[in-house]
């Protein structure tokens, strides 16, 4: 997303999610299970533990931390501040951070870790590496170390996310994230449905409804504008997201493909070329009109203009964002008119038990082979996790300069011109948790609930999956072949912009054969899984 806030929580929480993320439960302790050290509380650490732990932090070292995105320009005065804090907690410990910018993530860190570069802290992800480089051997299990080092790490994730983000039953990251599932909403124009004289809109029809009196009285305005280049935000993806009685979605093996899908919870894997979801069609079959009567952007496969930008230039009437609050502000959307402002239509069930997680996280900071501080790397997780002090500071800053404190539970960021969501040294990708994260003070009370209610796990049913991972490698052949024929038929069809009567048996026809055996070796990774369990 344009605007920086939602351009962090989008690559936190949503760059290549499909399901679900990870959050707290009111339960916050967890066990590291899978080394013989294991402790069931964090408290249960020995006296021993706790002197070899205040001993080890009184050496000088310096920790080497790689993450994403750029160094701020208050990036001096905070680390001063952290490293003045450390040393005042016992930590003679110094801290080196290196961002490397996204378009380098992928490339530049794989050769930072394959030519043995000493470091420390490295953030890493699914949808990045971390699956090749555990593979690789590149990472430290961390079930020792947490044990040992990092009870404040361990309390502040739930039982269920440790569970959940496990490698091959070893801890060798530590999951980053705050919610179970990627809060999402409607983005409106509220000064337009007001003065179409609509009631506020509580449900798709409603939705609809409100779209085509836009396009009569407003037609300088697009009506609906879907995100230009992510399928997970296409107009039918979205009716299926918020629809917790079809219970579908899409296995993550083909990113956001509905296609191939898991619908329920009894770990079958269903396909559309072989047997299409009535529901469905009839989405695909309301999309294609909508784009027909020229609601949908009708550049919405070619346009570069992401969701929140059309709505803050005026350009679109309503967006799908992944947030559960605004993309702007009254006073940011001043470009679009002076009565500008938008409201947020969420149509996601809260109902306890009605949605389904399996815990994981799109996240995770890992400790390299290599690092000569492996201690000392989980010490400083630990401090920084220790409370809300110690992790606002490195999360969002100096308090009274990048940040400060809105009643109880919220934050306002003071260097908007820099990082909104952020402001800190690393935000999202070296320490985030649900239980000291505070909500920013432009989401109001309705947002913090919303967004309350998916860090819960106790409001979540539990996905029969939970821990499964695929191995892609024995298909990879044919999702490379797949990918190519989706990126032809999948975005137009489920956006309207192809008729899906025409069009569906030509994106069947060409891309059957390949998913057929994608979902056949996805089907008996799942059989072994579940039978093991």
């Amino acid at each position: 997303m344009k605007q920086k806030r939602i351009a962090l929580l989008m690559l936190a929480a949503a760059l290549c999610l499909t399901v679900v993320l990870g959050g707290c439960s009111k339960s916050n302790s967890a066990t590291v299970t899978n080394t013989p050290a294991a402790t069931n509380t964090p408290s249960a650490a020995n006296d021993a533990d706790e002197t070899a732990s205040k001993s080890a932090g009184s050496d000088p070292v310096t920790l080497k931390i790689v993450v994403p995105g750029k160094k701020l320009s208050n990036y001096d005065a905070i680390k001063k501040a952290v490293e003045t804090k450390l040393a005042s907690d016992g930590q003679n410990t110094k801290i080196d951070f290196v961002y490397v910018d996204w378009s380098d993530l992928d490339q530049k860190t794989k050769v930072m870790l394959a030519s043995g570069e000493n470091i420390d802290l490295i953030f890493d992800a699914p949808w990045l590496h971390i699956n090749q480089m555990i593979a690789a051997g590149y990472y430290e299990d961390l079930g020792d170390l947490l044990n040992k080092y990092g009870a404040n790490v361990l309390k502040n994730r739930s039982e269920q996310v440790w569970d959940a983000n496990k490698f091959n039953g070893k801890i060798m990251g530590i999951p980053l994230g705050i919610y179970l599932t990627q809060g999402h909403s409607i983005n409106i124009r509220k000064d337009l449905r007001e003065q179409l004289g609509l009631s506020p809109v509580k449900t798709w029809d409603d939705l609809v409804k409100y779209l085509y009196a836009v396009k009569e009285k407003y037609p300088n305005i697009t009506p609906y504008w879907p995100h230009p280049s992510d399928i997970s935000y296409s107009t039918v993806n979205w009716q299926v997201r918020v629809d917790t009685e079809l219970q579908m979605r899409p296995t993550g093996v083909i990113g956001a493909d509905l296609v191939l899908n898991f619908k329920g919870n009894d770990g079958k894997v269903n396909n559309l070329f072989d047997q299409m979801e009535p529901k469905v069609w009839d989405m695909i079959k309301q999309a294609r009109q909508m784009y027909t009567d020229k609601i949908i952007n009708q550049d919405t496969l070619t346009t570069k203009l992401g969701t929140g930008d059309s709505l803050q230039q005026g350009k679109a009437a309503a967006a799908p964002i992944m947030l559960f609050g605004l993309t702007h502000t009254k006073d940011q959307m001043k470009q679009a008119g002076d009565n500008a402002e938008l409201e947020v239509v969420r149509l996601f069930d809260f109902t306890k038990g009605n949605n389904i997680s399996t815990f994981t996280q799109d996240n995770f900071v890992a400790i390299p082979k290599v690092s000569k501080n492996k201690e000392r790397a989980m010490m400083f997780l630990d401090w920084a996790n220790a409370n809300e002090e110690n992790y606002m500071l490195v999360e969002h800053g100096i308090e009274g300069t990048d940040w400060k404190k809105v009643g109880d539970n919220k934050f306002q960021q003071l260097v908007p011109g820099e990082d909104v969501n952020g402001g800190g040294l690393a935000s999202f990708s070296l320490i985030w948790n649900p239980v000291l994260e505070k909500t920013i003070d432009t989401d109001d009370d309705d947002t913090m609930n919303a967004n309350n209610f998916i860090k819960d796990s106790d409001n979540f049913t539990k996905d029969i999956l939970t821990g499964f991972t695929f191995d892609s490698a024995p298909v990879k052949n044919e999702i490379a072949q797949y990918g190519a024929v989706q990126a032809k038929y999948y975005a137009g069809i489920f956006n309207g912009v192809l008729d899906p009567d025409k069009i569906w048996e030509k994106f069947k026809s060409e891309g059957a054969a390949p998913l057929k055996k994608i979902q056949t070796e996805l089907q008996t990774q799942i059989d072994t899984f579940l039978a093991s369990k």
